[in-house]
Formats: C-alpha cells, sequence, structure tokens
C-alpha cells in the first residue's frame, strides 16, 4: 500500500504545502469545517506511531518536525 502524503524537510516546504492544501477543491475533503478539521487532526495524531509503523517510516511520533505536522494536517482533510 502506498501513501500520498508529501514529504516536507523545511518550515518553507510546509508553507508552500498548506498553499497547495488552500488551492484544493474543499468538497474532496472528509473534514471541511474548522472543528471537524481539528477533530481529526487531534485523533489522527493520537495514532500517528500506528501509521508511520503501518508504513515503515523513520518518523518518530514523539519528536516534533516539519514532517509531523505536515503528515497531520494532510490526514486531517481526510481522517474519519
Amino acid at each position: 500500500m502506498e501513501i500520498d502524503y508529501e514529504k516536507v524537510g523545511s518550515k518553507k516546504e510546509l508553507i508552500e504545502l498548506i498553499g497547495r492544501l488552500c488551492s484544493e477543491d474543499a468538497s474532496k475533503w472528509e473534514n471541511v469545517s474548522t472543528l471537524a478539521f481539528l477533530e481529526a487532526m487531534a485523533a489522527w495524531l493520537e495514532s500517528a506511531e500506528n501509521f508511520y509503523s503501518n508504513f515503515k517510516l523513520a518518523t518518530n511520533s514523539e519528536n516534533a518536525s516539519w514532517q509531523l505536522f505536515a503528515d497531520a494536517i494532510q490526514a486531517a482533510t481526510i481522517y474519519e
């Protein structure tokens, strides 16, 4: 199984990712309200270690990083 989350390595790349997400058609998102988006982000962050383990990714969900933040934002658009 592949994941289609974008990789980021810097603050600049994260800002660019957020800009691209803002230009997407939000009707494709599962969580379009701010509340639903934030609830999904919190839920995803609670299970992030499982995500990284399942996909054998080296990102550690206990250490804040640009990648962790990028993954959480991308996940919040669709996470239920």
